[in-house]
């Protein structure tokens, strides 16, 4: 599968939240994530074609692996994605295929739909309120999906000047180094 996904810094997340219901979309429960994210190599973690992440998540009592390899294009990557049954055998098991755990990302986040678009309304820790609008797509779909996206963003009520062009992850590591 494609990944298409655009991220949105938001200002007001009781608007939004308003906005959404008034246009009918069910927001679910908050739910903690934990991500751990590994790299092949810590020297060289810039997000470009071809980079490859490897995120171990914790939701509740669900474990599960996830495999993204970055696109030509900043907001697209393949992924895929699996429950695992012990957090503790799928970190070893990815340090010993040579992988190094990279940056913890912890976050509450509410799912919701619109439409044919999924939505994660997320409060990262240490980063403030975000919404992903995300389209999974065939791999053999070509198509360039971000201005359908961008379409979305406006009906949602969200302003193109608050598109975020990075991960959480990278959000983080680069506020520890602002931090040392």
């Amino acid at each position: 599968m494609r990944e298409i996904e655009l991220k949105f810094k938001i200002k007001d997340k009781d608007k939004l939240l308003n906005r959404l219901d008034n246009l009918d979309c069910k927001i679910g429960d908050l739910i903690e994530q934990k991500d751990t994210i590994y790299v092949n190599d810590l020297n060289n973690i810039e997000s470009v074609e071809g980079s490859v992440w490897l995120r171990l998540r914790k939701e509740q009592d669900n474990i599960e692996l996830n495999y993204k390899k970055q696109s030509s294009r900043k907001q697209e990557s393949k992924e895929i994605e699996f429950g695992v049954d012990s957090y503790e055998k799928a970190k070893q098991f990815l340090e010993e295929l040579g992988y190094k755990k990279w940056v913890e990302v912890n976050k509450k986040r509410r799912y919701s739909k619109y439409l044919k678009y999924n939505l994660c309304i997320d409060e990262v820790e240490r980063l403030g309120f975000f919404i992903e609008i995300e389209l999974l797509v065939d791999e053999k779909d070509k198509n360039d999906y971000i201005d359908e996206l961008i379409s979305v963003a406006k009906v949602l009520g969200l302003d193109k000047q608050d598109i975020i062009n990075s991960h959480y992850d990278t959000m983080i590591y680069e506020l520890d180094l602002r931090e040392k």
